[in-house]
């Protein structure tokens, strides 16, 4: 399942023009990167959840889904959170008896899903966490597994049993069928099913992966990873960018633009430079820019590394 239902407010006022799982990243509506890593993990049929302006959504997501991936929604009239939406959109997978993997659609992160499918099955998971190593965890919640790698503890409860690390959630997870019949109506899938799981000592695994994690949060990280995909820094299967950008096919290189990621229809004025940029389709740039995210209607300057 991909969770695309968020409104993405952080990200305004981008997602006043579009709605985040479809802004584009890299010239590719940012839900199509999930869609991509699902099919290469052997996924047939995806179902995801959508909220604001669910047509565009749902138009745009089809059309960068696979060719071989059965792509279905669920439209949620009222926002149902991660647990409530999950557990309306269960009865549109095609064997309700299977467990789910579940992916974020704000995110970019490519683990090994195939592995750790079958590990959540051979170990008898009611749910598999893939979590990954982070600097500074109070920005994510910390999870706490024991030394067979057992969740143990939950945004920092319970805190009995021995951990022998902790480690952030990247928002993949893997679901048992017996799972749904935990989730709410409505809410967080963290604070409710997964607090109940933890708490009572059920078998919640966590399998670390270290593999690049990228979340579009703030506009300032949506514009370093557009750049970081342009770099090659942050590899993704398929990902061709030419001299450090990433141009759409109607695009010439040039001296002009430089490490940018520039879409379709993009039209510079007369001595027009462009230096580490971020261009939305049919964006008109009459003045030069560095460090700065460009669309028809806004021109947002990016405050540069200290």
């Amino acid at each position: 399942m991909l969770l695309a239902a968020g409104l993405g407010s952080r990200l305004r006022p981008l997602t006043d023009l579009r709605p985040k799982p479809i802004v584009p990243v890299a010239n590719r509506p940012l839900g199509g990167f999930a869609l991509e890593h699902l099919a290469r993990a052997g996924v047939h049929t995806i179902v995801a959840n959508t909220h604001p302006r669910p047509q565009e959504v749902e138009s745009a997501l089809k059309a960068a889904c696979p060719a071989d991936v059965t792509l279905r929604f669920s439209r949620e009239e009222v926002l149902l959170g991660t647990a409530g939406g999950l557990r309306r959109a269960h009865g549109l997978f095609d064997d309700p008896r299977a467990s789910v993997i579940v992916v974020n659609g704000d995110t970019l992160f490519a683990p090994d899903l195939r592995s750790v499918y079958r590990e959540h099955l051979d170990r008898g998971a009611v749910a598999t966490m893939i979590l990954r190593r982070a600097p500074d965890l109070s920005c994510f919640g910390a999870i706490g597994i024991d030394e067979k790698g057992w969740v143990r503890r939950l945004l920092g409860e319970p805190r009995r049993g021995a951990i022998v690390e902790e480690l952030m959630f990247t928002g993949v997870h893997i679901l048992a069928p017996e799972a749904f019949d935990a989730l709410p109506e409505s809410g967080c899938v963290i604070r409710t099913a997964y607090r109940r799981w933890v708490d009572r000592g059920a078998p919640v695994l966590g399998i670390v992966d270290d593999t690049p994690w990228a979340d579009l949060g703030t506009i300032s990280e949506y514009h370093r990873l557009n750049l970081e995909l342009a770099s090659g820094s942050f590899p993704w299967p398929g990902m061709v960018s030419e001299a450090g950008s990433i141009l759409a096919p109607s695009i010439e290189a040039s001296k002009q633009l430089r490490h940018c990621v520039v879409g379709e229809g993009v039209q510079l004025g007369k001595g027009v430079e462009l230096d580490r940029c971020v261009v939305w389709d049919g964006t008109r740039v009459e003045q030069s820019a560095s460090n700065a995210v460009l669309t028809p209607l806004h021109r947002i300057e990016i405050s540069s590394d200290p």
